[in-house]
């Protein structure tokens, strides 16, 4: 959650910690308004290797793709902080037909992400004779609401830059056995709905 000019600009994070805690949400429009200072991040070791961990995972999956001979458009050297690159370097990728490209920034006038993973499928859009879906690595083996409210936003936003609906979003787990989980995005496309209508009722009545 982010202030921009009069708008809170949100994230598929903000909907995760409004479904697990609304209070967080209020903690964090706290800060953007510049009410509250964000406590101080503390050096975590299980955190950093939970990062490491998550990071190595995404990596063996695009290792495993890219090793098909596929065409992979890695935005990672790209900072987070060049928000406005980053979208404009996804765009290309897109309108190129990589297949798959690796965080990817999606964005829209009220909310932004980057998914972990696109990958390119032969659904006509308006790129082409083909279209993106999205995928998530995730360390869990089993998907949890969060990830499929992650999962259904960067779906919608990426409806608006290809002019379709993807049909599927993936969870890509660390299962030996079956690791990408696919999911329709109409079966949760309500649901998301839902949750994000609520969000965005409780910021526009918390936001002053």
């Amino acid at each position: 959650m982010r202030r921009t000019g009069d708008t809170l600009q949100l994230s598929a994070t903000d909907l995760s910690k409004f479904l697990s805690c609304r209070h967080l949400t209020a903690l964090d429009m706290a800060v953007a308004r510049g009410e509250l200072i964000r406590p101080r991040r503390r050096d975590d070791p299980l955190m950093e290797l939970l990062i490491e961990k998550g990071q190595a995972h995404e990596r063996s999956y695009v290792d495993q793709l890219a090793s098909r001979g596929v065409t992979v458009v890695d935005l990672n050297e790209v900072p987070f902080d060049a928000q406005d690159e980053r979208i404009a370097r996804t765009l290309d990728a897109m309108r190129s037909g990589a297949d798959v490209i690796v965080q990817a920034a999606l964005a829209n006038a009220r909310w932004h992400g980057y998914a972990d993973i696109l990958q390119r499928v032969a659904s006509p859009s308006d790129l082409g004779g083909w279209s993106y879906e999205v995928a998530d690595t995730k360390l869990a083996r089993k998907t949890r609401s969060g990830t499929i409210l992650q999962l259904s936003l960067y779906s919608e936003l990426l409806a608006t830059v290809q002019g379709l609906v993807p049909e599927y979003f993936h969870v890509v787990t660390p299962d030996p056995v079956t690791p990408v989980q696919t999911y329709r995005v109409d079966d949760f496309a309500a649901y998301f709905r839902l949750v994000r209508k609520r969000l965005l009722d409780t910021v526009e009545q918390g936001h002053h």
